[in-house]
């Protein structure tokens, strides 16, 4: 037991890194540096932390009052951070799909 216990924490560390590594090269061919990135997550995540409805160009439109560019964030960068969010802090997002 203690071994699969093992295995998959190693492969859920293995999973972090690609998306991190996946985040970083999606924000960083956008033009952001690497402290912008770091900042862009916090702020990402200080919008979410309080619980509610968010869409992306929700979010979008909170980071741009925050000074960030316009639509700095697309949404496969959004479902990035919302699983390192899930996955790394416990922050649980609940999703609705809208048709």
């Amino acid at each position: 037991m203690r071994q699969r216990d093992e295995e998959t924490s190693s492969v859920a560390r293995e999973n972090t890194a690609n998306v991190c590594a996946t985040l970083f090269w999606r924000l960083s061919s956008h033009g952001l540096r690497p402290a912008e990135i770091n900042r862009l997550v916090k702020d990402v995540f200080n919008l979410l932390r309080d619980g509610g409805s968010f869409t992306v160009a929700f979010v979008n439109y909170e980071l741009e009052s925050m000074g960030w560019p316009e639509t700095v964030m697309d949404e496969y960068s959004f479902e990035l951070i919302i699983f390192l969010l899930e996955t790394e802090f416990d922050y649980t997002v609940n999703t609705h799909i809208i048709h």
